[in-house]
């Protein structure tokens, strides 16, 4: 029945939604998983909607104290049994075939090590939005962008071998604000490759109650810091040696979320400093030179000039 895949589900205050989440999982086309659930000490009835199910696929660890979202993935990757991770938020769901496309794509491709997919939009009430930003399929070219940020991976797509996590001891950090999949992917762009499938497997709940979207309220100006430690992380490990000013360039204007406007100076000093990253990338020989060349135009062409004031 090999191989066996792991889906991991951190839940925490998820009362309204977790049980389509679950049900999302048990009723997989592809029959050989287990779901490993971490119930991070939830304040509503959460615990109690998972008790429900007397399911032998269905493993539940319970956090003593609240422990956060980071914590209770890894632990729940830790307890895992799987060749594979799959990774799925306790409000989202999975599409029936996701698990099937998905061990069926990394079955024949050993060179990639984690595997996301399309993705859309739902509400509350479980109403579709729209179908989420296509995802990046060039290995090479999502490694790029994640010198900078993470573009079009949802972290809920993604399936991971469980000997690349082991053997580069990567975890989810903790205290990220929400952003422990940014650096995680950093973390792992720089010792793997990362694709998707062109396939819809997932949609992702937004609402209020959100752990992104309270915590991009709650802690703007924290996440802005540290969304910028992790850009210089992120470039300083990949080998690259900026100045302070052209890495401060960076964190003013390649921001988590872009700014409403920028302007014409902007564009002419984010031009320098990409001029200086793809001369240093030439002289380290890097193997993903054209998709950073590529990647430095798409931040200049679609995120930056296009906001612009034309009368400026």
């Amino acid at each position: 029945m090999e191989p066996l895949v792991s889906v991991v589900m951190p839940a925490y205050n998820g009362e309204k939604y977790i049980k389509e989440a679950i049900d999302s999982v048990l009723n997989q086309t592809y029959p050989n998983f287990e779901l490993i659930i971490v119930e991070d000490k939830s304040t509503d009835h959460t615990l109690n909607i998972i008790q429900t199910y007397h399911d032998s696929r269905v493993k539940v660890y319970q956090n003593l104290q609240n422990k956060g979202i980071s914590y209770s993935t890894n632990k729940a990757i830790d307890q895992s049994n799987g060749k594979y991770i799959a990774l799925l938020d306790d409000d989202d769901i999975a599409l029936k075939r996701r698990l099937e496309w998905q061990v069926a794509f990394l079955e024949t491709h050993e060179e990639i090590d984690i595997l996301g997919g399309r993705s859309a939009l739902i509400d509350k009430d479980g109403k579709f939005i729209r179908y989420d930003k296509e995802p990046l399929y060039n290995s090479n070219y999502i490694k790029a962008n994640l010198l900078f940020y993470n573009k079009k991976f949802a972290n809920c797509t993604a399936m991971i071998r469980k000997s690349f996590i082991e053997k580069n001891n990567l975890r989810y950090q903790e205290n990220c604000l929400g952003m422990q999949d940014f650096k995680f992917y950093i973390d792992s762009s720089k010792v793997g490759a990362m694709t998707s499938i062109d396939h819809l497997i997932h949609l992702k709940r937004i609402h209020e109650e959100e752990v992104t979207v309270l915590s991009q309220k709650m802690h703007a100006g924290e996440r802005k810091k540290l969304h910028a430690e992790f850009q210089r992380e992120s470039l300083i490990k990949s080998g690259f040696v900026l100045s302070e000013e052209h890495l401060q360039i960076i964190n003013d204007i390649i921001t988590e979320v872009p700014e409403t406007t920028y302007s014409v100076h902007d564009a002419k000093q984010l031009y320098t400093v990409f001029k200086e990253i793809i001369r240093q990338a030439k002289d380290m020989n890097l193997d993903y030179l054209p998709e950073l060349e590529y990647a430095c135009k798409k931040i200049l062409g679609e995120r930056v000039i296009p906001r612009i004031p034309i009368f400026e």
